[in-house]
């Protein structure tokens, strides 16, 4: 897949985060993703909302340095 096709389905794409607690979060499409190591405290939805949509942002700013 070419990398600015990927970009664009990734920008239009939304997570919205329903659940958190210390070892997975949860999306409201009800994907549970575990988090691959321990939190030392839980994160309120908001606040991991805000994380996630900040590694969208790393992850498009990553992308649109990859040449096709």
């Amino acid at each position: 897949m070419k990398t600015r096709t990927l970009m664009n389905k990734l920008r239009d794409k939304q997570f919205k985060v329903v659940r958190v607690s210390k070892t997975e979060f949860e999306l409201d499409t009800g994907d549970v993703f575990p988090f691959p190591f321990d939190m030392e405290e839980e994160l309120t939805v908001e606040e991991f909302q805000h994380i996630l949509d900040n590694s969208k942002e790393l992850v498009l700013q990553m992308l649109s340095g990859i040449d096709d």
